[in-house]
């Protein structure tokens, strides 16, 4: 899902006006922020981080959440 969002030249979220390169690394990114850091607390128990890096994950997920909201306000806005 997070692949298909992010795909270079097509997906929703997709910074249309960075080069192909820098796309495809922006999904790599996403995709490996969610398989790294999401889906093990989604399938295992006992998962923890110590506090710091815990404030480390929510700096880093604040700033993709900031990439995203920019992505989305980019398709919102009007072409001339």
């Amino acid at each position: 899902m997070i692949r298909d969002a992010f795909a270079p030249g097509k997906g929703p979220l997709t910074e249309a006006p960075l080069p192909r390169s820098e796309q495809e690394s922006e999904m790599h990114l996403f995709a490996g922020a969610i398989g790294l850091f999401k889906n093990p607390h989604s399938h295992r128990s006992g998962v923890t981080h110590e506090a710091v890096e815990a404030v480390e994950l929510l700096l880093f997920a604040s700033h993709l959440l900031r990439r995203v909201d920019r992505a989305i306000a980019r398709r919102h806005q009007p072409t001339i």
